[in-house]
């Protein structure tokens, strides 16, 4: 049975939740009618697509995964159940780190003004840029398979531990524990790197354009210096949250292993939903179309629920 601070934190997962699926679902639709419309995707339509349909699943899982592990107290039948959901989990987990970093990586090449023929020569093959980087990723989700085995280790002990009423030691070897943050680690490091470069290069270019304005005498507020400031602060929110969501994994291992307390391994699961919840609204504010279908849409629904108070108005005096 949960206690109220338990219950407290799992309202606030789901609440996390529900606002995560509609804004990711909102951008998944919101470009599959655009797809259907035009029948064309361009890049970056295709990345927020498929970043949003990854960040639905990963949201599911995560969800399924805390009920789990901190609701139902008896380990699944099969371990098999559990390979497949958690190798969907890892899955999910890796398109969705290495998709917000491939746009971050399109913001910069087509944001930014360099004149060295490297910039150059990448700027004009941009589409084959985040392919490459996409490629590139496969290793790192190859080295993460293995994962599974490992986590249903931690999930027997967990689960064990917990049907004895919160008492003994959870008998997970410190060398398994080690191997499962290595391995987040490697597979978090380079697409998080390539987020940071792009950002600083977005600073930099951006520090470069409003020196060139005022030399000149020009307006600094001009379109390309908005276009710096809108992929800058979707970039830098990315950051911030990719390092919470880094933080709540690692709170999770230590919820597990080291203070062995429920409370916190809730409270984990909790942050790590911001992620995934939280950069889809970044996602449609710093776009400046989705964001004016986004007001267009909140607006026609407060109306309808205006208009449906209004006319139950006469009703309720009967």
């Amino acid at each position: 049975m949960l206690n109220t601070l338990e219950k407290i934190f799992m309202i606030v997962t789901g609440g996390e939740f529900i606002i995560g699926i509609l804004g990711n679902g909102f951008i998944g639709l919101t470009n599959c009618i655009a797809w259907i419309r035009n029948r064309k995707l361009c890049l970056v339509d295709f990345i927020l697509t498929s970043l949003a349909f990854a960040r639905i699943s990963k949201l599911w899982l995560t969800i399924v995964n805390l009920v789990l592990v901190l609701v139902y107290q008896e380990i699944p039948e099969t371990m098999k159940t559990n390979n497949i959901l958690t190798s969907i989990w890892i899955l999910a987990n890796h398109l969705t780190t290495w998709l917000a970093a491939c746009l971050a990586v399109f913001y910069f090449l087509k944001i930014s003004s360099f004149s060295h023929p490297l910039f150059l020569w990448l700027k004009w093959r941009i589409n084959k840029v985040i392919y490459m980087v996409l490629l590139s990723s496969l290793p790192f989700l190859l080295i993460s398979f293995p994962l599974p085995v490992n986590i249903d280790v931690v999930w027997y002990h967990v689960q064990k531990k917990y049907e004895r009423n919160m008492t003994g030691l959870v008998n997970v070897s410190k060398s398994k524990h080690l191997r499962v943050m290595i391995v987040f680690i490697i597979g978090s490091f380079p697409p998080f790197s390539l987020s940071l470069i792009s950002f600083f290069l977005l600073l930099f270019s951006l520090w470069r354009h409003t020196k060139h304005n005022l030399l000149n005498f020009k307006d600094s507020r001009d379109p390309s210096m908005e276009a710096h400031i809108r992929a800058m602060k979707t970039v830098f929110l990315f950051l911030v949250l990719f390092a919470v969501y880094q933080l709540s994994i690692f709170m999770t291992f230590w919820g597990y292993f080291s203070l062995q307390n429920k409370l916190v391994v809730m409270f984990a699961y909790m942050i790590e939903i911001l992620y995934p919840s939280g950069h889809s609204y970044v996602v449609i504010f710093g776009n400046s179309q989705m964001r004016k279908a986004f007001l267009g849409f909140l607006c026609h629904l407060k109306c309808d629920l205006k208009g449906k108070a209004l006319s139950a108005l006469p009703l309720l005096r009967i």
